[in-house]
């Protein structure tokens, strides 16, 4: 029998659309605007079901472009650009601060969610071999940060900003679903260079977890499989 891929993918929208709610509860976000700074420890929480939430939404679109009869329309070349925009397949939100006046008004436009997962980053050692050294010198002045309390309060404005996106892709899934199927079909008639050749990074996503425990753990694990199931099937 065939696997009922609709199903599936409505199933796993509607218990990511409600943890989408529960973030913009947490956060305070209301309207449209959102706290300018929130606790560390709710912040800390919040990006806790937040960035694997994120993901099992990239593997349910996947899903969806992959599955669902959808008209991408004709395939045209990309225009040639010296970077990439604000609001890309890939980038998706713009990194760059914005001022609080326009994060916070209700009219503001909301930037695209990112399709595509984020590279692993590569930072630099921890400590650097003159702080290695430095740690056999009685004289060398204790550098170590202490730890920040959990009530300290931190921009909350990028992460409104990333639970909004997040929100409005649920809800508009069949036209996330047409973004990424329009991608592939440019990819595929050899248009643009080939930065990406999958929506995923190598590797698990993070938060995956083979026994979960949660529920956002549980819709990554299952979106995971089938995203990728999806995308190499198809």
């Amino acid at each position: 029998m065939e696997f009922n891929w609709r199903g599936a993918i409505d199933r796993n929208c509607e218990i990511l659309c409600d943890i989408a709610l529960r973030l913009l509860v947490m956060a305070g976000i209301q309207a449209g605007r959102s706290n300018p700074t929130l606790p560390r420890h709710l912040y800390l929480r919040i990006l806790s079901i937040l960035r694997p939430a994120e993901f099992a939404a990239r593997r349910l679109i996947a899903m969806a472009a992959c599955k669902l009869p959808l008209d991408v329309g004709p395939v045209r070349p990309t225009k040639e650009r010296g970077s990439q925009p604000p609001n890309s397949v890939i980038l998706g939100l713009d990194p760059r601060p914005h001022s609080g006046e326009a994060d916070t008004a209700p009219d503001a436009t909301q930037p695209a969610f990112a399709l595509f997962d984020p590279f692993k980053p590569f930072p630099e050692p921890w400590l650097t071999p003159a702080e290695i050294a430095a740690l056999d010198n009685p004289n060398t002045e204790n550098w170590i940060r202490t730890a920040s309390p959990p009530n300290e309060p931190v921009d909350a404005r990028p992460l409104g900003r990333r639970i909004r996106a997040l929100a409005n892709a649920l809800s508009d899934l069949d036209g996330q679903a047409l973004r990424l199927a329009r991608w592939r079909a440019r990819r595929a008639a050899g248009f643009g260079r080939p930065v990406r050749l999958s929506p995923f990074r190598p590797g698990l996503p993070p938060g995956w977890k083979k026994r979960p425990k949660t529920e956002v753990e549980e819709v990554l694990r299952e979106c995971n499989y089938l995203g990728l199931e999806a995308w190499d099937t198809t």
